[in-house]
């Protein structure tokens, strides 16, 4: 059936692992004679390809909610259908019994015979003939015709939904296609470095991220230990010169989203990944207030329709903070200026200042 079979696929997209969206790179012999690029171009180049494809990831990742939503629209026309099959079947047997009758007694009805054809078409366009039949045959007839076009409009309706499920599925395949081939040219320049250069460019990325780790633990050590101005706004103006609020986390249910994305600083970025010990950015974001208990969708833009707009000045702990146009990227403000998100392949998840890592490309805040 090909209901099912798209099914299928959209499973199938849906079940991208972590470990597929993870660039892994492993060194192989150049065929090419090019000349060996440099460390710092390599560098520059990977960094670049990382960011191609996170910005693949979150078209993907919208791509596969689009999915999702035509096959649950497609699932509830289908029931429809199914119902209103079910209801012509009773009102056709029961008009049956009345043509039977009707037969018995001396000949069939013209507007009996019409409805007992196989012609829906024939059969709606001369609706007008139920003025002949009796009170009784008129009422069933009647049901008859609006099962008939509410059929007809579902039957329509269904072919809508699939030509949605078909351009959301094409355009997750072109995504996922897209992240793949970014992983594979990063992976081709690594292969070209030499032996010494690949072994400073691990030790480099390796310092990178011990760095970014210690920083990101020390910001939290000082947050923590800041007092909580939150509830003070006529002095979060002048607290950091950003106009943001202070430590400290408050309570309910942003205190917990909060709490839980503090414990995953340190923690691996890969692209679709919503944990437990690896994340994209909005698979944390996600993962943060799922254990606060609210479900939001995994994709920055669709947490930024699903949140209450919210100015950088009015910021609380556990409001989402959004980059770029259009929107790409999301983090979890936790105060004081501050954000934990998962940067990147190269740093993972960490603690950013919001003015400095992103202060020319923030798009918003958003209140869950």
């Amino acid at each position: 059936m090909a209901t099912r079979s798209r099914r299928t696929l959209v499973r199938s997209l849906v079940g991208v692992t972590a470990a597929t969206l993870t660039l892994t790179f492993v060194p192989t012999m150049s065929s090419t004679a090019e000349p060996t690029p440099t460390l710092g171009e390599v560098t520059r180049q990977v960094d670049a390809l990382n960011e191609q494809a996170s910005q693949a990831n979150e078209d993907y990742l919208e791509a596969r909610i689009d999915a999702g939503d035509a096959q649950r629209r497609m699932s509830a026309v289908q029931g429809r259908i199914t119902r209103e099959e079910r209801n012509l079947a009773v009102v056709r047997k029961d008009i049956g019994a009345l043509a039977s009758m009707a037969y018995r007694n001396g000949g069939l009805d013209s507007s009996l015979e019409l409805l007992l054809s196989d012609d829906p078409a024939e059969f709606l366009n001369r609706s007008a003939s139920l003025d002949q039949v009796s009170r009784g045959q008129g009422a069933s007839l009647r049901k008859a015709q609006v099962s008939q076009q509410r059929l007809a409009q579902d039957k329509l309706a269904l072919a809508q939904e699939l030509g949605g499920l078909k351009e959301a599925e094409s355009k997750a395949t072109a995504a996922k296609t897209s992240i793949d081939e970014r992983a594979a040219k990063a992976k081709a320049l690594l292969a070209r470095l030499t032996a010494a250069d690949r072994a400073r460019y691990d030790a480099a990325r390796a310092a990178r991220a011990a760095t970014a780790l210690r920083a990101s633990r020390d910001a939290l050590r000082t947050l923590d230990s800041t007092p909580d101005r939150s509830r003070s706004r006529s002095s979060s103006s002048s607290s950091d010169g950003g106009g943001f609020t202070g430590g400290g986390v408050g309570s309910g249910r942003a205190a917990a989203a909060v709490a839980w994305a503090k414990q995953q600083v340190g923690d691996r970025y890969v692209w679709g990944a919503t944990g437990p010990s690896a994340f994209d950015c909005s698979g944390l974001t996600s993962g943060a207030w799922r254990a606060a208990g609210v479900s939001l969708p995994h994709q920055s833009r669709a947490q930024y329709a699903a949140t209450d707009r919210v100015s950088k000045s009015q910021l609380r702990p556990g409001d989402l903070v959004f980059f770029y146009s259009p929107i790409s990227h999301v983090g979890i403000y936790i105060g004081g200026g501050l954000m934990v998100h998962a940067a990147n392949p190269r740093e993972g998840v960490e603690v950013a200042s919001i003015s400095s890592y992103y202060g020319r490309v923030f798009a918003g805040g958003g209140r869950v």
